[in-house]
């Protein structure tokens, strides 16, 4: 059984970037490249789970937290 998703909460692009090691604007392209279009403000747990899907969990963040997403 897989963890609890409590500590996994919506996220700024910034944030995200950084679990990468990127800065946002290379986060922004990387998606673009992708086809993935995130709309406006925070980024939702199930947006989250597509960008990690997509790109592959970064270090620190456990495929098991969004298997509920």
């Amino acid at each position: 059984m897989g963890k609890s998703n409590a500590s996994v909460t919506v996220k700024t692009r910034q944030e995200i970037a950084g679990e990468y090691g990127y800065c946002r604007q290379t986060l922004g392209r990387k998606l673009i490249q992708h086809g993935i279009l995130l709309p406006k403000g925070l980024v939702s747990l199930k947006s989250q789970k597509i960008i990690y899907e997509t790109l592959g969990y970064p270090p620190g963040i456990s495929k098991e937290d969004y298997e509920n997403v």
